[in-house]
């Protein structure tokens, strides 16, 4: 999702209801590290020792914990969560159009499971996404709201509670290319049994039933009001590795990835358009490590170092942080780090760094050339006839609106969307 404070944009790679806010958190293991970053979930048992100072103290303790990287673990854990519900499942997820997680839903319901979904109301890439998604519901026994908090902002996050006790959180939407379709990159983890699971229960009533955010603990970064939190997170000791999918106007957290310099990592899509790359060049000017990846698309919201890792919905923009419903999990298990580390290494290896990756997008960030040079650098502000003699004819034409305002939006075979207001370019997603 790509939003800004001047214009709130919502832009997803992953194609397809009072607040929702999910995020969960988890206590420290006596477990090994392993080095492999796709290798099958493995679990951590906490051990309830005590954190150390700094943002490992916000742990909150669990029974287990589980990695879920994407590209690899398709929907399988999400599927396998709900089979083994025996009593209520709640699912708060931006985007549902994966038939797998859908028909698990549905089946868990048809045996007696009392499953509720709250979906956003008007996810913006996809106008017609809220009407497919009640389509394929429709006689089931599955209970769907739809609920966004305003006319600018969006129910962003991503959460799955079974039975109170078992949860998955992270930057997934239940839809082919973020799981089986392998195109987005998506950083998860399940926690298995403590608090957290029933804490994100409770969330989710108060948001089914339209009551005010419940108490939380510190491990669950919640938006609205969780920039403070991420930059904490980032501001742990030692290196830092962050895979974000948007780099926008978030003061709080552009100053702790400033301040972190030289210790950061910080991987991007390389489809980043001119302001977010303008912010990367910023960062790169204070020591920041940065490069951008062709593929799998940077979907990821992930922050992980020395003493916790953060997975979640939010996104480094204003909106994500001051007025969506965002919901992560800070994690200290020894484990999931290591594996979350592993994860971002595979990938970090496999993206340009900034200064030689920008240099095929344009002097000013934008869309990446693809490797035949049919998809150039398109500049915000030209014309749909530029745009076309740069791009050529797109696959499909629709519209939409953003705060009323009527938008033009051309979809391309490379997955591209091309955003036009009064038949100027305004945006470009992949």
């Amino acid at each position: 999702m790509r939003v800004n404070r001047s214009r709130v944009w919502l832009r997803l790679a992953s194609a397809l209801a009072p607040a929702l806010l999910f995020v969960t958190a988890c206590g420290q293991g006596d477990v090994s590290p392993q080095n492999t970053a796709n290798s099958a979930p493995s679990h951590g048992t906490s051990t309830g020792a005590a954190p150390s100072k700094g943002v490992a103290s916000i742990a909150a303790s669990a029974s287990q914990f589980t990695w879920i990287g994407e590209p690899g673990a398709g929907s399988a854990p999400w599927v396998n969560a709900i089979d083994r519900a025996r009593q209520r499942v709640d699912y708060n997820v931006y985007l549902l159009t994966d038939e797998n997680v859908a028909n698990a839903l549905k089946q868990a319901a048809a045996r007696g499971v009392a499953v509720r979904v709250i979906l956003d109301s008007h996810p913006y890439d996809f106008p017609d996404a809220v009407s497919k998604e009640l389509a394929m519901f429709r006689g089931s026994k599955v209970q769907v709201k739809t609920w966004s908090p305003s006319a600018t902002s969006y129910d962003h996050a991503k959460y799955l509670v079974v039975d109170g006790h078992l949860a998955i959180v992270g930057s997934a939407n239940a839809t082919y290319s973020a799981l089986d379709g392998g195109a987005n990159l998506e950083d998860n983890v399940e926690v298995d049994g403590g608090a957290i699971p029933a804490d994100l229960a409770a969330l989710f009533q108060a948001d089914w039933s339209g009551r005010p955010r419940p108490s939380l603990p510190p491990a669950l970064i919640v938006s609205p009001g969780s920039a403070a939190a991420l930059a904490e997170q980032i501001r742990q000791p030692g290196p830092v590795m962050m895979a974000e999918e948007e780099l926008y106007d978030a003061p709080d957290v552009m100053a702790a990835m400033e301040a972190k310099g030289r210790h950061l990592e910080l991987l991007l899509p390389s489809s980043i358009d001119s302001e977010e790359m303008a912010n990367a060049r910023m960062l790169a000017s204070h020591g920041v490590q940065v490069r951008l990846l062709a593929s799998p698309y940077v979907h990821a919201k992930l922050i992980v170092g020395t003493e916790a890792a953060f997975v979640g919905s939010e996104n480094i923009s204003a909106n994500s942080l001051d007025d969506n419903r965002e919901v992560g999990l800070v994690v200290t298990q020894p484990l999931v780090r290591a594996e979350a580390q592993a994860w971002f290494a595979q990938y970090w290896q496999k993206a340009k760094p900034l200064a030689s990756a920008s240099g095929t997008s344009g002097s000013t960030g934008g869309t990446s050339s693809s490797t035949d040079g049919s998809y150039p650098y398109l500049p915000l502000g030209i014309s749909e006839s530029e745009a076309r003699a740069k791009w050529g004819p797109p696959s499909s034409i629709s519209s939409t609106t953003y705060h009323g305002k009527p938008e033009t939006v051309w979809v391309y075979p490379n997955g591209a969307r091309v955003y036009f207001q009064d038949g100027k370019l305004v945006h470009v997603s992949r």
